[in-house]
């Protein structure tokens, strides 16, 4: 895809036109919250560039945020349980779906031989 937002971090346009010759879906190198952040100016390198850390503490935190907000409104808002047995299990939940979600990118980039973050930003790419 050519329609770069011109406004994204000068190395998240590089990026993304390197992925883009590459191959790579959008929906892979580029979701939503990603646009977004770029959007405002923060280069968070794209998930399937980024290092296993980054992208197990974004992944992990985005979820257990969304998740814990869920339950508590689904399930929890007036119970007797206690609240701190919420913030535990949402922590839990974002740890498990962050440290998945970053394995899942990490065997993805190494299956289409694709650079990490560094290397990229090093210039050591094909």
């Amino acid at each position: 895809m050519s329609d770069i937002n011109p406004r994204y971090p000068a190395a998240i346009q590089s990026a993304l036109r390197f992925l883009d010759g590459k191959g790579l879906a959008r929906a892979q190198s580029a979701p939503l919250l990603h646009r977004l952040l770029w959007r405002v100016g923060v280069a968070l390198p794209p998930p399937i560039l980024a290092g296993f850390g980054t992208n197990a503490l974004v992944q992990g935190l985005l979820f257990g945020l969304f998740w814990t907000g869920l339950m508590w409104l689904m399930l929890w808002q007036g119970s007797e349980r206690p609240l701190a047995l919420l913030l535990v299990a949402g922590l839990l939940a974002g740890a498990l779906f962050g440290v998945v979600m970053a394995a899942l990118m990490h065997a993805l980039r190494r299956h289409r031989k694709l650079p990490g973050w560094r290397q990229f930003l090093a210039g050591q790419t094909d």
